[in-house]
């Protein structure tokens, strides 16, 4: 008897001492994610469970930040502490960190990408019986901008002003979708801005108490910021797309990516990599958004370096190099 509670004593103890190996060698990672409720959230929170599941040695966590900006510092931080990290987020705010440029103060040269998501549009939103017809019509107007850092008001405020539309001109605030849904009802902002992947549900949920209209981008400027600016594409809303929209709107549309820094081990970034496209089929049962994430579209508004474990997967899969 004494010999048999020995045994067990001694096996207690063993697998303790191997759980407690097993947990101490998996990796909490984080993915930061725009916050919690828009798309990238739900599409970060998919990833996470499909990497968990076909690469054990991680334990990804799902953290909502402010925005990409806000997102682009943390990963920074985790570079100079040498630990793993990725995100998702927007493909212009992550090329204007790279590349230092405002409302950025440095380089962030550790920034890698690992793919391109899915196009995130642009809609600047107002009631349909609003007066305000076109950007040039905003002189004046309270405009809801997106959080603040988010890539919704960064690029929102840059479209603005390529119509010639300068900060001074208006009256802006920093409010997320709730807010701006909130605004537009009560009457407390004339115009604001939400982006997402069609059906949105912010603007869904606008359409519930008001009918609305999204402003287009005026032909002239959206050329024009196509040209020179490779991390944006266009796309069109369709009359009936929302409640209220009865006419073709050109809208301006942004990747959304994943992205790492250059620190994060080549091994670990192809196998994350190599699980998102694997089992891509899981991630889209979880989120519909999923379906974008293609090999025939990774660079697709990426203009700053990617991480060598993503290059290494998509050689091994034939992805060809532009």
């Amino acid at each position: 008897m004494r010999s048999l509670k020995i045994i067990l004593g001694v096996s207690v103890i063993i697998f303790v001492f191997c759980f407690a190996n097993l947990s101490a060698a998996k990796e909490i990672v984080p993915i930061y994610t725009p916050g919690a409720g828009g798309t990238l959230y739900f599409l970060g929170s998919a990833m996470g469970k499909v990497i968990n599941k076909y690469v054990p040695e991680v334990q990804m966590m799902v953290e909502p930040t402010g925005g990409t900006a806000a997102s682009v510092k943390l990963i920074e931080e985790k570079y100079e502490k040498k630990q793993s990290v990725f995100a998702t987020s927007d493909s212009k705010t992550n090329y204007m960190a790279y590349t230092g440029k405002p409302p950025f103060t440095k380089e962030y040269k550790s920034l890698r990408a690992i793919t391109f998501l899915h196009g995130t549009g642009l809609n600047l939103v107002v009631d349909k019986k609003s007066p305000i017809q076109s950007y040039f019509d905003l002189k004046g107007k309270k405009v809801a901008l997106g959080a603040p850092g988010s890539g919704t008001a960064v690029i929102g405020m840059s479209l603005i002003e390529a119509h010639g539309i300068t900060k001074d001109m208006f009256k802006p605030v920093w409010l997320g979708y709730k807010e701006v849904v909130e605004g537009i009802q009560d009457g407390s902002i004339n115009a604001g801005f939400i982006s997402g992947v069609f059906p949105i549900p912010a603007m869904k949920e606008l359409n519930v108490k008001r009918e609305i209209r999204v402003i287009p981008v005026d032909g002239q400027v959206l050329k024009k910021v196509l040209a020179e600016n490779p991390y944006f594409y266009s796309d069109v809303l369709k009359p009936g797309s929302y409640k209220g929209i009865e006419k073709d709107t050109p809208i301006l549309v942004f990747g959304s990516i994943l992205v790492t820094h250059s620190g994060v081990d080549a091994n670990l970034v192809y196998k994350i990599t190599k699980a998102i496209f694997e089992h891509r089929d899981e991630l889209i049962e979880i989120h519909p958004v999923a379906k974008d994430i293609d090999l025939r579209t990774v660079e697709k508004t990426i203009t700053f370096p990617f991480h060598p474990g993503a290059e290494k997967y998509f050689k091994e899969v034939g992805v060809p190099k532009k």
